[in-house]
C-alpha cells in the first residue's frame, strides 16, 4: 500500500493543474501577443515601397515592439490581463 501511495503522489505532482494557472495562462496570452505581432512584421516585408531604407524598417519594427510591449504592461497594470 506504501508503495502505491508514492507512486500515486509522484503522479499527482507531474500532473498537477491546481497551481500557478494565472501564471500559465499569462504566459498563453504573451505567446499570442508575439504571434501576432510577428506574422504581420513578416507579411508588411513584402510590402515595403521601394523607397524604405533598411534603418527605416528597424526603427518602425522597435517602435511597433515598444508601443506593444507598452499596451501589454498598462493592461497588467490595471489587472486587465
Amino acid at each position: 500500500m506504501g508503495i502505491i501511495e508514492v507512486i500515486l503522489k509522484l503522479i499527482q505532482r507531474k500532473f498537477d493543474r491546481s497551481g500557478n494557472k494565472e501564471k500559465k495562462k499569462s504566459s498563453s496570452i504573451m505567446i499570442q501577443v508575439i504571434a501576432l505581432s510577428v506574422f504581420p512584421l513578416f507579411y508588411s516585408l513584402t510590402l515595403l515601397p521601394p523607397g524604405v531604407t533598411a534603418m527605416q524598417v528597424v526603427f518602425a519594427c522597435l517602435a511597433f515592439l515598444l508601443i506593444v510591449v507598452f499596451a501589454v504592461k498598462v493592461l497588467q497594470y490595471f489587472k486587465i490581463m
